[in-house]
Order: structure tokens, then C-alpha cells, then sequence
């Protein structure tokens, strides 16, 4: 059995896979995460919803979808991505998820240890050069240091958030602002070779 199947029931998931992907990954999330709340005391569902909204207006549907499901398998016990996989879930979204997705046995770890893992998963974010993946983690990560809301939270918190956060959100800026160039270098490069095909005599050069 389908370990979302188990979570849920057989009616919640039988009915969940009738729907398109958007209301039937939000239906998901809404049950999963229906009880559980950020550290500001809110429903997570807005977390999930905020990075939902952000992501798609990079990624399209796909980045909709991965908005809702980024936290399914590093906060839900039990569901994996062969889960996500039997519900539907595309291989673009499922990689995008698996590269954000921390590790449970970072909790075991000191502060230090965590920093330490929490920056080398960013850099190997970046490394990955996995578009959807790059700006899930951009969005997830402007969400949870916006400093309104960071405002309300204890002092220690701030400090940690601070550490872990503020370099981190600079390079992934940085690296969505990298994957941009690159995409208007490369709508460059084929509306010349476009324009080569049907001027031909004439010579044309991206500035």
C-alpha cells in the first residue's frame, strides 16, 4: 500500500487521484499538514501556500506543485518519493524535492554540525544546476527569513535564522540571477539561428 494511501485512507486517496495535480497536491498538503504550525504559532499550510505562489511565478505548474510538496518527505514520516512517484508526481518535481530535502538525522546533530550540513546542501543546491530546485529553495528560504515576520520570533531563534539564512539567501539570489543569463543567452542564440534561417543573407549577432 501507497504510504500517502495509509496516512490518508483508501477514500481521501481514491478521491485525491481523480483531480488535476494542483487541487489534488493541495488537498494533500491541507491533510498532512493540517494540524501542524510554523515556529510563529500559524498554519504550516500558509508556509506551503506563500512558497507555492512565489515558485510559480518562476517555475510554472511545476513549481506550484513543488511549493506545496516541499516538505512532505522531510516532515511527514513514513512518505517517500516512490510515494510521490504512485501519486502522480512528475520526475521533475520529485528531483527538485529530493535535492531540498534535509536529512532526518540532522536533528541528532550539534548547531555547529547542523550549519556546517545546511551549507553544504545549499551549495550542492547550486552545483546541481536544477532550475526547479534552485528556486524552490530561493523561495523557501525568503519565506522563512522574512524579517516581518522574523520579528516575532524569540532572540535566540533570530540569531540562529540570521546564521543560517542571510549568506545563504545572497548565493541562491545570485544563482537565480545566474539562471536568468543564462536563459536570455540562450533565447538569444535561437532567435539568431532562427533569424539565420529565414534571412539567410543577412548576418545577425546577439549584444
Amino acid at each position: 500500500m501507497n504510504n500517502i494511501e495509509r496516512i490518508i485512507g483508501k477514500y481521501h486517496y481514491e478521491y485525491l487521484l481523480k483531480l488535476d495535480t494542483y487541487p489534488r497536491c493541495f488537498s494533500l498538503v491541507s491533510i498532512l499538514f493540517s494540524k501542524k504550525c510554523d515556529k510563529e504559532g500559524q498554519p504550516y499550510l500558509n508556509h506551503l501556500s506563500r512558497v507555492s505562489f512565489d515558485l510559480g511565478n518562476y517555475c510554472g505548474m511545476d513549481g506550484v506543485v513543488a511549493g506545496f510538496l516541499h516538505d512532505v518527505v522531510e516532515d511527514i514520516d513514513g512518505i517517500n518519493y516512490d510515494d510521490l512517484k504512485e501519486f502522480g508526481i512528475n520526475d521533475n518535481i520529485i528531483d527538485a524535492v529530493r535535492l531540498v530535502t534535509n536529512e532526518k538525522s540532522i536533528n541528532k546533530l550539534t548547531p555547529e554540525q547542523k550549519l556546517k550540513k545546511y551549507n553544504d546542501k545549499i551549495n550542492k543546491i547550486i552545483e546541481s544546476n536544477n532550475t526547479l530546485a534552485i528556486y524552490l529553495k530561493y523561495c523557501d528560504m525568503k519565506d522563512n527569513y522574512n524579517l516581518v515576520r522574523l520579528k516575532k520570533l524569540d532572540q535566540e531563534t533570530q540569531k540562529w535564522f540570521k546564521l543560517k539564512y542571510e549568506k545563504n539567501l545572497k548565493k541562491l539570489k545570485q544563482a537565480t540571477i545566474d539562471l536568468e543569463a543564462i536563459k536570455i543567452i540562450n533565447y538569444n542564440k535561437e532567435r539568431d539561428k532562427q533569424l539565420k534561417r529565414e534571412y539567410p543573407r543577412v548576418k545577425y549577432e546577439s549584444k
